[in-house]
C-alpha cells in the first residue's frame, strides 16, 4: 500500500488518501463511544458524533459502568472513551494500560479540577482542606456525596473511609449520580447548609454555586486540587486499524471554556446535546478545519468541507 500511494500520490494526493481510506476494514465504519453518563462526556460524545457522522461513520454511544466499559474496550466490543481523567482514574485505566488492554490517545482537554469541594459558606467558617472535614463532622451528618457506585472519585472516598484517613472513620458517602449529587447541593446551598461533594470542571457546577476545592487530598485525587488531564482510550490497535477516525481521535481537543458553556446549556438551560454541538460547530469553523485537517470521509472525500457542508445544510 505504501508504494501504491507513492506512485498514486505523484498524480494525485487525495487519490492516496483515497486508498488508504479503502484499506480501512468494515468494522471501522461503525463507532462504538463508551458513555459514562457524566455531562462533560455526553458533550464530548455530541461534538465527536456530529463530526463523524457528517464524514459517513454510523456512531452509536453505549452507556455502561467504568468497569464494564472497560471490559468491554479490553474484548474488542466498544472502540472509544473521550473521557479518562488522570490522575484520578488510574486506579482503573492502570492495570489496563500496563497489559495493553486499552491504547491511551491525547490529551483532548487540559487545566481540568477533581476532588473534593464545599460551598465557600462552609470554606469560609474553617473547612479549607481535607483534614478540616472530620471537624465539621456533625454539621455534615457524617455525609460525603459522590456520585454514580463504581465511579473512581467514590472508591477514593470509600478508600478514605475504610482506612480512617483525614479522621474520616466514621463518614459514609452518599452513592446516586452526578444528577443526584447536584440535587442535594440545590437543596442545601440557598440555606447555607454544610455539604462536602466530588466536584469538577469542566461542569456548570462552578457557575451555578461558589464551590472551593479542597487541598490536602493529592494521595487520591493528585495534587494542585485535583488537578487533571482527560485522555482519550480506544482499544487495542484502535488507531492502527481505522486510521481515518485515528486521525480524527488524534486532532480532537476541548477547551475548559468551550465545554463549560456547552454543559451550561445541556444541564442548566435543558437543551439536547446534540443541538448543542451543532450549534457550537457551527460557530467554530476554525475549530472544525484544524481538527478534520487530513481527515476524510468514509467515501475518501475531504472530511472539513462536508462536515461544513453538513452543518449549512442542518
Amino acid at each position: 500500500m505504501k508504494r501504491l500511494c507513492f506512485v498514486a500520490a505523484l498524480a494525485s494526493p487525495l487519490l492516496c488518501m483515497s486508498l488508504a481510506r479503502a484499506a480501512e476494514p468494515a468494522s471501522c465504519q461503525s463507532i462504538r463511544l463508551g458513555n459514562i453518563g457524566w455531562t462533560d462526556n455526553e458533550i464530548q460524545n455530541a461534538v465527536f458524533s456530529a463530526l463523524a457522522t457528517s464524514l459517513g461513520y454510523n456512531v452509536q454511544a453505549h452507556l455502561y459502568s467504568e468497569e464494564v466499559m472497560y471490559a468491554g474496550m479490553k474484548n474488542g466490543q466498544l472502540d472509544v472513551f473521550l473521557d479518562d481523567w488522570t490522575p484520578s482514574m488510574d486506579m482503573i485505566t492502570g492495570p489496563y494500560e500496563k497489559a495493553k488492554q486499552i491504547d491511551v490517545l491525547g490529551p483532548d482537554l487540559t487545566g481540568a479540577k477533581y476532588t473534593l469541594v464545599v460551598p465557600s459558606y462552609l470554606y469560609d467558617q474553617g473547612l479549607k482542606t481535607f483534614d478540616d472535614i472530620q471537624k465539621f463532622g456533625k454539621q455534615l451528618d457524617y455525609k460525603v456525596y459522590g456520585i454514580e457506585p463504581g465511579n473512581d472519585g467514590n472508591e477514593h472516598i470509600l478508600s478514605m473511609i475504610k482506612d480512617d484517613k483525614f479522621g474520616l472513620g466514621n463518614f459514609q458517602l452518599v452513592q446516586s449520580s452526578e444528577a443526584g449529587m447536584l440535587s442535594e447541593v440545590s437543596r442545601k446551598y440557598p440555606k447555607k447548609e454544610a455539604i462536602v461533594f466530588l466536584g469538577w470542571e469542566p461542569e456548570p457546577m462552578n457557575v451555578e454555586f461558589d464551590i472551593r476545592y479542597l487541598p490536602g487530598g493529592d494521595a487520591y485525587f493528585g495534587p494542585n486540587e485535583g488537578e487533571a488531564t482527560i485522555y482519550i482510550n480506544t482499544r487495542p490497535g484502535y488507531v492502527t486499524e481505522c486510521t481515518n477516525v485515528g486521525r480524527l481521535l488524534k486532532q480532537f481537543r476541548l477547551s475548559i471554556a468551550d465545554e463549560n458553556t456547552m454543559m451550561y446549556k445541556v444541564q442548566v438551560q435543558h437543551q439536547s446535546a446534540a443541538d448543542v454541538a451543532t450549534a457550537w460547530l457551527k460557530a467554530n469553523p476554525s475549530w472544525v478545519e484544524s481538527t478534520l485537517q487530513g481527515v476524510m470521509t468514509t467515501s475518501g472525500k475531504p472530511g472539513a468541507a462536508a462536515v461544513q457542508s453538513a452543518l449549512k445544510a442542518d
